[in-house]
């Protein structure tokens, strides 16, 4: 009986697939709807939810495990977006007031025994 109701799905599958085409591909990219475009037709970076971080340290920082650790522990209610600028310096981009804030707010924080130094980006100010 469980099988017959698999094949049944596939074969739906199947048959909406078959209806679907993609004819030419757009170009530009996607627009999230409240993102501030320019009259260029480019996105215009907000980066007033943006920390700019950088460890005490000389020795270079496992970004993937630094990531995944402070994503855990600060855990934003609407997530993070954390992006390597160079081996030292690592911009953290929150998406909502209250998770900046309490980042801020609850620190010092460490990765690998080393503190991390952060400061926070004026609306229009580039990391």
């Amino acid at each position: 009986m469980a099988n017959n109701n698999n094949s049944n799905l596939v074969s739906d599958v199947c048959n909406a697939y078959k209806h679907m085409a993609i004819e030419e591909e757009e170009e530009g990219g996607l627009i999230v709807e409240g993102d501030d475009v320019d009259e260029g037709g480019e996105t215009k970076n907000d980066f007033q939810y943006c920390l700019v971080g950088r460890f005490l340290t000389d020795k270079v920082i496992n970004f993937s495990a630094m990531k995944n650790t402070t994503a855990s522990l600060w855990r934003p209610g609407k997530g993070v977006y954390i992006k390597d600028l160079s081996f030292t310096l690592f911009l953290f981009q929150f998406f909502h007031e209250i998770n900046i804030n309490r980042v801020m707010n609850s620190g010092p924080w460490n990765f690998d025994q080393h503190i991390l130094i952060v400061k926070r980006l004026d609306k229009n100010e580039q990391p």
